[in-house]
């Protein structure tokens, strides 16, 4: 994963990149229906609560979507090229977008490599690649 420049982040996006600067997924939880929520947001976009809490993801989920991008997102990803990004839906409940390490299929069991400018997918510890069918 490249340094690509990040735009300046305020509010609880802030919180959940200084998160990820610690090597940490946050993630809000709803106090009154326990909705898992991310995007970072001021109340709960399921039953629109102001009560929420930060909670800590453990990385691990199972590709949802992804594609290959042969053409970089950013000038700074150009030697990257050809690069995967992924939506994963993580175990608590949230659906992210990462990179994806080469070989890796939708609905394969990934575990997150976390960094300041970003979260990287890789094979979950025992899952081959291919997930369950491969076995």
């Amino acid at each position: 994963m490249s340094r690509v420049p990040m735009a300046s982040p305020r509010g609880e996006e802030e919180r959940a990149r200084r998160a990820l600067a610690a090597g940490a997924i946050a993630f809000q939880v709803c106090e009154e229906c326990g909705a898992a929520i991310w995007y970072p947001r001021t109340v709960c976009p399921a039953c629109m609560s102001g009560a929420l809490r930060w909670a800590r993801s453990a990385g691990r989920g199972a590709v949802h979507s992804l594609t290959t991008l042969h053409r970089a997102g950013h000038p700074d990803r150009e030697a990257e090229l050809p690069y995967t990004v992924a939506l994963v839906d993580l175990d608590e409940g949230i659906r992210i977008i990462g990179d994806l390490a080469d070989g890796l299929r939708i609905g394969d069991r990934v575990g997150a490599e976390v960094a300041a400018d970003g979260v990287r997918f890789v094979s979950a510890d025992g899952e081959p690649a291919g997930g369950a069918d491969a076995r």
